[in-house]
């Protein structure tokens, strides 16, 4: 990719790509094929395999002012990687034996499970003791909204179980054409976009046409050992399930041939694909992870359509890092049962190869029926799109960077937008939105994260629609993230090529103070095992070019305070699995409040994995136990942290 010099602009590039698209296609609007962004996934993977955006799920909800209720998911709602051809498929199953091979594991060509993937919106449903208590959007995978109120009007969603079961069931919420026809006669709109609106109107009026059908559960009072046990299980329990298979690869090749040829037409309801998994539960365990994703499942996508289109004009919107995307808005068409407007044309290079100007007659796919994809250009009438000189945010001059032209204006409302909303997402503040982080800006009332900390309540309440209620709640959500943590303070601040993880390998590595890090040179860092001299150098001058910056953030009382080496957890491991009664997350941060360390996986290193029932006979509690790693309840570990606490009250 280029030359070597390249890399951090790069790897910039492609996760404020990767964030827009994300965030597009989970929040109802799809901007480029999924064969183009799992293209730049493998890229940014292959520049930095540890990069957050590859494992993030989903896209965080929208900043609205609404009454749903944020909340966080007690078990993190995931997502697949794909196969978009057979091809793919044959080398997925090929690489999940191969690796089997090294746990003895029988192949998985052999025991897979088919089913349909749902052209829809993920939700989570919590049951106690049987009873509906709770119901929560995908969200980022990590927080969602709770629509439990409409949930409960939609067919399939039961307010009590047969039996008086804990558990939570993942499910689709779709809208069937039939019922589109009933409830929403005359609409033009796609059915997924139809549902998700309609499963977030406060009134709930029209939730009664929506359908969730369930592929998954977790807790419970059985042990499933395969994924065809649990879907048996969900229909004991009265759920609606997709149509599910137990077969082989070659029997998974000719379930999805049919589908794509006849099947998928006859559907009452869209799919996009199939998906494909181990049926051994445990054979997916130990085949782990890729990317995030779990290794032993695959979205096997249907092949896309395309149709000519016409250019009404091109657009070029500076992105958050400065660089401008041009978009293509196209006439109206109609490809897979959605209606495509606008299309992602990703750099100025991009544009002059095209050649393409408006009233241009262009290809336009839905590439595996999801995202738009301008394919190519048709029959031109007239010239190409003159190339901008000028910001169309700022109107400040752009420059050329490669392939992209870029805004170099720091003060350009995009760029300093970008800013801010790296700083709330890396703490994961909680109401702190978009929408409100772009008033903030155009009241000139935050130009950088300092900012943030002299706000009050009249400065937000006086936004619109926002309130004094609002207000509060945004700035309590703010400070109680206070203090914040070296790692965290040095992962907000936005600086190319120095994610979270980057700011974890350098307090790891003795750079423990503000001070140490700010003083350190690119030969020490690139001396660092996992830094490498380009990424050192990127960091020594993005520190640099923040120095004033970090100075008006310990001003305001934004001070980052060194994790506890010496706390009553340092040394000691941590992993947590299944549903517990607290959000993961609140127990992770007490694990790193007291010094010790979160693992993501049971390996040797782990001494103690805390899960509902210590006594569990899951592969994941017989693998800790082979390792002489502890399990414990959630009970049995807030005893260690109040052990952690007392101790560091001692000292």
């Amino acid at each position: 990719m280029g030359t070597s010099s390249s890399s951090a602009d790069r790897v910039a590039e492609l996760a404020e790509l990767l964030r827009k698209y994300k965030d597009a296609y989970y929040n109802g609007q799809a901007l480029v094929s999924d064969a183009a962004y799992d293209a730049l996934e493998d890229e940014l993977r292959a520049l930095e395999p540890e990069h957050a955006i590859l494992k993030s799920v989903g896209a965080p909800v929208n900043e609205v002012v609404t009454e749903w209720e944020k909340a966080r998911h007690a078990i993190p709602m995931g997502s697949l990687n794909k196969a978009v051809n057979e091809a793919e498929f044959r080398q997925w199953v090929a690489r999940c034996d191969q690796l089997g091979v090294e746990s003895a594991l029988v192949p998985i060509a052999n025991d897979l499970l088919v089913t349909e993937k749902l052209d829809g919106l993920s939700l989570a449903v919590n049951y106690e003791n049987g009873k509906l208590v709770e119901a929560i959007t995908r969200g980022d995978g990590q927080v969602g909204e709770r629509i439990t109120s409409n949930a409960r009007r939609m067919k399939g969603v039961p307010a009590r179980l047969p039996e008086p079961l804990t558990v939570s069931i993942r499910g689709e919420i779709i809208l069937k054409l039939s019922d589109m026809k009933i409830g929403f006669p005359g609409t033009d709109a796609p059915p997924r976009n139809r549902a998700a609106g309609t499963s977030k109107r406060f009134d709930g009026a029209g939730c009664e046409h929506l359908t969730v059908m369930f592929y998954d559960l977790e807790g419970g009072d059985t042990e499933h050992a395969t994924e065809k046990e649990k879907y048996e299980r969900l229909l004991q329990l009265g759920l609606i399930v997709p149509p599910f298979e137990v077969t082989d690869l070659e029997g998974a090749l000719r379930i999805h041939n049919e589908y794509s040829s006849k099947k998928r037409a006859e559907l009452d309801y869209e799919i996009d694909g199939l998906v494909v998994r181990a049926n051994d539960l445990r054979a997916q365990h130990l085949l782990g992870e890729l990317g995030g994703r779990p290794r032993a499942a695959v979205a096997y996508k249907f092949a896309s359509l395309a149709k000519v289109s016409r250019v009404i004009a091109i657009n070029w919107e500076t992105g958050p890092t400065g660089r401008v995307t041009p978009i293509a808005n196209v006439e109206p068409v109609e490809i897979g049962g959605a209606t495509v407007q606008f299309v992602v044309l990703h750099n100025v290079s991009n544009v002059e190869r095209l050649g393409i100007g408006v009233g241009h007659e262009v290809l336009v796919s839905r590439r595996n029926d999801v995202i738009p994809h301008l394919e190519e250009v048709v029959v031109k009438h007239g010239p190409s799109v003159a190339i901008p000189s000028a910001c169309a945010t700022c109107d400040a001059a752009l420059g050329r960077r490669g392939e992209y032209l870029v805004c170099t204006n720091l003060q350009c409302r995009a760029i300093v937008e970008g800013r801010i909303r790296r700083w709330v997402g890396t703490q994961d503040i909680l109401e702190l939105g978009d929408k409100l982080i772009a008033q903030l800006v155009e009241a000139q009332l935050v130009r950088e994260p300092a900012d943030l900390y002299r706000l009050t309540i009249d400065d937000i309440a006086g936004l619109e629609r926002r309130g004094a209620t609002i207000a509060k709640k945004v700035l309590d959500n703010l400070k109680a993230k206070l203090p914040l943590s070296l790692p965290v303070f040095l992962g907000s601040l936005g600086m190319d090529d120095f994610a979270l993880e980057t700011a974890k390998l350098l307090v790891a590595n003795g750079f423990d103070t503000l001070e140490k890090v700010q003083a350190a040179t690119a030969e020490e860092l690139a001396a660092l095992k996992g830094m490498g001299a380009i990424k050192a150098k990127s960091v020594v001058t993005g520190l640099a070019a923040r120095s004033e910056e970090i100075q008006r953030l310990l001003a305001v009382g934004v001070v980052p305070v060194a994790p506890s080496a010496g706390g009553g957890l340092a040394g000691k491991t941590f992993c947590f699995t299944g549903t517990l009664p607290r959000p993961r997350k609140e127990y992770e941060t007490l694990v790193e409040k007291h010094g010790g360390t979160v693992l993501s996986g049971v390996t040797k290193e782990l001494h103690y994995l805390v899960m509902s029932d210590p006594s569990s006979a899951s592969t994941k509690a017989e693998k800790a136990r082979k390792y002489g790693t502890q399990c414990i309840d959630s009970d049995a570990f807030m005893t260690l942290v109040d052990a952690a606490s007392s101790s560091a009250a001692d000292v």
